[in-house]
């Protein structure tokens, strides 16, 4: 039968059962699956309560996640299961996708935990007032001798009368060879504030939170116009929400910047 079928009615074939699979799986009532959303929302509506309505959708797709690990590794050892069948290819790629589901379900709940910690809170809050800024016009080399060995800052503003044209970091220090540090000036190495990444002393954290994960970088300038105010450093924030947060809800520890 399935030689008397053209190329495309082959391809149809073979892709119609999968697509349909996927689209039931998809279904499943774990979050963050459109059937965990589902489920969300319909817990959402009988108690009012959007993180709680989360956890307990959370909590069904890191259930249903393990689920599939187990069902997974039972078909590597020879398990034969309806709808999956045995195998031990099979039963790897059920285990790999369960525990990319209960790790993603861990993960939204973690996700909408934070965001409901920093909703509201200025970024004046936990920003960092007192920064050693420096002039564009510094060689390299006493950049790296008088800031960067002398502080536990690793990010400085490079001001212009008070007005902030870019940041440099050890990362930019570490492209230039050594051996011209003391020809190389700070200006020529920074970052220009126009690629840079800012926030407002009273912009909520959720912004600063959604600027850090579009650069993915480790602090934010805080300008009042084209006036630096303040820096705000990622790590700043994750120590705040280790305070904050209920145990086991935690983030994870920042890493180093």
């Amino acid at each position: 039968m399935l030689r008397d079928l053209g190329p495309g009615a082959t391809l149809l074939f073979w892709l119609g059962p999968l697509n349909l699979f996927i689209g039931l799986f998809n279904l499943l009532p774990g979050f963050p699956l459109d059937g965990g959303r589902i489920l969300r929302a319909l817990l959402w509506r009988a108690t009012g309560d959007l993180q709680g309505a989360t956890r307990w959708a959370s909590l069904s797709g890191q259930a249903i996640g393990l689920v599939l690990v187990f069902a997974g590794l039972s078909m590597i050892f020879g398990a034969r299961l309806p709808i999956f069948g045995a195998g031990v290819v099979s039963g790897l790629w059920i285990s790999v996708i369960g525990w990319f589901l209960a790790s993603a379900a861990a993960m939204s709940y973690r996700q909408l935990v934070i965001m409901h910690l920093v909703e509201g809170v200025p970024v004046r809050r936990l920003m960092r007032k007192e920064v050693a800024a420096i002039p564009p016009t510094l060689p390299v080399a006493r950049l790296v001798d008088d800031y960067l060995m002398g502080t536990d800052q690793r990010a400085f503003p490079v001001l212009t009368d008070d007005r902030l044209v870019g940041l440099v970091c050890l990362e930019d220090v570490r492209v230039v060879d050594r051996d011209v540090w003391n020809e190389i000036e700070v200006g020529t190495i920074m970052t220009p504030v126009a690629a840079l990444e800012t926030v407002g002393p009273d912009d909520d954290l959720t912004a600063a939170m959604r600027a850090f994960s579009r650069k993915d970088v480790e602090q934010l300038p805080v300008l009042q116009g084209d006036r630096l105010v303040g820096v705000l450093r990622r790590r700043d924030i994750l120590k705040w929400l280790e305070l904050q947060a209920p145990r086991g809800e935690r983030p994870a520890q920042p890493r180093p910047a």
